[in-house]
C-alpha cells in the first residue's frame, strides 16, 4: 500500500497520472471493443480519425462521456479511468505539431 501512495505521489508531482491510467488500462482492448468499428488511428472511417480530433482533452472526454452527432455516450460503459486512458491514448495518436500534448500527455 505504501509503495502504491508512493509512485502516485511522485507521479503526481511529476505529471505523469495520464500516462499512469493509460499503462493501467488495456487501450488497446478498449478501442477494439469500443472504437474501433467506427474510428481509425490515421483515416475517417464512419467518425473521424483519432489522429483528426480535437486537441483539447476536456473536449475529446466530454465526447467519450456523454456522445457526439452519431456516436453514443460511454460514460456507463467506460469507468473514469478508462475515459482518462483512451482520451491519453487518443492524444499520442495526434500530430506533435496539431497538439501539444502528443508527445507527453496532458493532465485533466
Amino acid at each position: 500500500m505504501k509503495k502504491t501512495y508512493l509512485v502516485f505521489a511522485a507521479a503526481a508531482c511529476f505529471g505523469l497520472t495520464s500516462q499512469i491510467a493509460m499503462a493501467e488500462v488495456n487501450v488497446e482492448k478498449i478501442y477494439s471493443s469500443k472504437c474501433k468499428m467506427c474510428h481509425k488511428i490515421d483515416k475517417k472511417k464512419v467518425g473521424p480519425a483519432f489522429k483528426d480530433m480535437n486537441t483539447d482533452p476536456a473536449v475529446l472526454k466530454a465526447a467519450i462521456a456523454d456522445g457526439r452527432k452519431m456516436m453514443p455516450k460511454f460514460s456507463k460503459k467506460l469507468s473514469g479511468e478508462e475515459i482518462d486512458a483512451m482520451v491519453s491514448f487518443i492524444q499520442s495518436k495526434q500530430p506533435a505539431a496539431a497538439n501539444p500534448c502528443a508527445n507527453n500527455p496532458c493532465s485533466k
